[in-house]
């Protein structure tokens, strides 16, 4: 099955938007498997927009087009879509009502503009949207399957998740079994993973897999067909054992739960109370740690500290950024909260060869269980706000896996 990602918008041919949905889709297409055969962006022109389209229903059997749905009056991909195959376009109830009601909960009246966007072809299946106002809709004509979604990232991978890729599953599957699995790994770059497993990425393999990265979690799908589902199910266990095998502690969670999840499961499992001092993650921590419910079996205190404090009778202006100071802060907080781990964050370090094209900063992190302590001195590529969120995730695997070595 060939498929061909449409996006549509002057934000995008002007360079003021990066085009993120295309990498988005094409990454979960490659896994079902579909494969993208065309990439093609165009504005917000009538004309540019039916030849794109006429491109795309040429090369493919699959076409995402995203972009275009909004109010206003340069938004056409509905009346390209309509007009291409002679169909009206026409208002769907629900969809309206859905709009008119998104429009209610912040107290405001719908504008008369935006009843627009309850309208798609006749015969589409709407794609409803539970994260913004213009409802999507899939179309199948000419042995075809089209499938349309706001520009609006979060709001096109909303549709992506829910309608368009549980659809085109069915359609894959069909005469064969599939069988998926997910390993969520974090501690190891996108890049040593790639070199660790090289042999099982080549492009028509089976099983597939894909790397899919998210700030230093990266998810390794496993994608396996067979003409039974046996087969499937034996070609996938195979693959995720060598993977188990090759990424050994890496591997946090086969069964999509995140890192703060992955680490309250393990607190809970071994019993284990937490409590956080932090510097240079300015309350991060704490706030992965209280993320997932009934965070209170677990979770006892936290304190956000500002440079005097954390200067820890050292002189005012001393270096924060250092092993002792971590070490002192994850020893601190275990204690002045009776907690069996304290989780300790020093000052994030900037330095002198970080430069704006290229920033980066340097974090001291340390975790003191019942005595036992462990400190690491970890480096993020980015700007201080970038350095921060990935800090927090950072100090979350270090409490993972020194709890994993320490407590049997």
């Amino acid at each position: 099955m060939k498929s061909a990602i449409l996006t549509i918008g002057d934000e995008l041919t002007c360079g003021y938007r990066l085009d993120t949905n295309s990498q988005t889709i094409s990454r979960r297409l490659a896994l079902l498997p579909a494969e993208v055969v065309l990439h093609l962006t165009v504005g917000d022109d009538l004309e540019a927009i039916h030849r794109a389209l006429r491109t795309a229903l040429d090369v493919a059997d699959v076409i995402i087009v995203t972009g275009g749905l909004g109010p206003t009056e340069d938004d056409l991909t509905r009346q390209v879509i309509a007009a291409h195959f002679c169909l009206e376009l026409v208002e769907n109830a629900e969809a309206l009502a859905r709009i008119q009601e998104r429009f209610a909960r912040r107290g405001r009246t719908m504008p008369g503009s935006n009843r627009v966007q309850a309208q798609v072809p006749a015969g589409s299946t709407i794609i409803y949207n539970d994260r913004g106002t213009a409802a999507g809709f899939y179309l199948l004509a000419s042995e075809k399957h089209i499938f349309v979604t706001p520009g609006v990232p979060y709001e096109m991978e909303g549709m992506l998740e829910g309608f368009i890729l549980p659809r085109l599953r069915e359609l894959v599957e069909t005469g064969h079994h599939v069988r998926r699995a997910a390993l969520k790994v974090y501690g190891l770059p996108e890049s040593e993973i790639n070199e660790r497993v090289r042999p099982m990425l080549a492009r028509g393999r089976n099983p597939l897999l894909g790397l899919l990265p998210h700030r230093g979690t990266i998810t390794v799908e496993v994608v396996a067909a067979g003409s039974t589902p046996e087969e499937a199910e034996r070609l996938l266990e195979a693959d995720v054992a060598a993977l188990r095998a090759e990424l050994g502690q890496y591997v946090i969670s086969e069964d999509e739960r995140d890192l703060p999840q992955v680490v309250a499961d393990l607190l809970v499992e071994r019993g284990l109370t937490i409590s956080t001092l932090e510097l240079g993650t300015g309350g991060l921590v704490a706030a992965r740690l209280t993320e997932p419910e009934g965070n209170e079996r677990w979770f006892h205190r936290s304190a956000v500290v500002d440079e005097e404090i954390a200067s820890l009778d050292k002189p005012k202006g001393g270096n924060l950024a250092n092993e002792e100071t971590a070490l002192t802060m994850a020893s601190t907080a275990r204690y002045a909260a009776s907690a069996d781990i304290g989780v300790g964050v020093g000052a994030i370090a900037i330095p002198k060869d970080s430069i704006p094209q290229r920033p980066y900063g340097i974090v001291h992190m340390a975790v003191n269980l019942r005595g036992r302590e462990t400190c690491r001195r970890l480096s993020f590529n980015g700007d201080r706000a970038r350095v921060r969120e990935w800090a927090a995730d950072g100090a979350l695997a270090l409490v993972r896996l020194w709890v994993l070595e320490q407590v049997r």
